[in-house]
């Protein structure tokens, strides 16, 4: 299990269909890293409209989230392709700053 703590920038859902004819959704979460003195930009997923459903509440564009995830990765004709898969996410709180300071 890996952490890391971001800035989201962008988020979007998306219905797929398999094959078969089956449906499912994935949600994208873009975020910046900014602890390291660099912004990395990093996408994680969210498989499943019940793990979506779960997570909605925590994912909000612009706001700071610590996120624990899994690496996924997929073999296909001898290359490997890596997906970031959130177990959890977690919203920080906002700060307000009160442009009246108490003394």
């Amino acid at each position: 299990m890996y952490k890391i703590r971001g800035k989201i920038l962008n988020s979007r859902t998306e219905t797929i269909e398999s094959k078969t004819g089956d449906t499912f959704e994935k949600m994208y979460i873009t975020i910046v890293e900014t602890d390291t003195g660099f912004d990395h930009k990093h996408q994680f997923e969210i498989f499943g409209k019940e793990s979506i459903a779960i997570h909605k509440e925590n994912i909000k564009d612009d706001r700071y989230v610590k996120i624990e995830f899994y690496i996924k990765s997929n073999e296909w004709k001898d290359k490997f392709f890596n997906t970031l898969n959130i177990k959890n996410i977690v919203l920080e709180e906002e700060i307000h700053l009160s442009n009246n300071p108490p003394f």
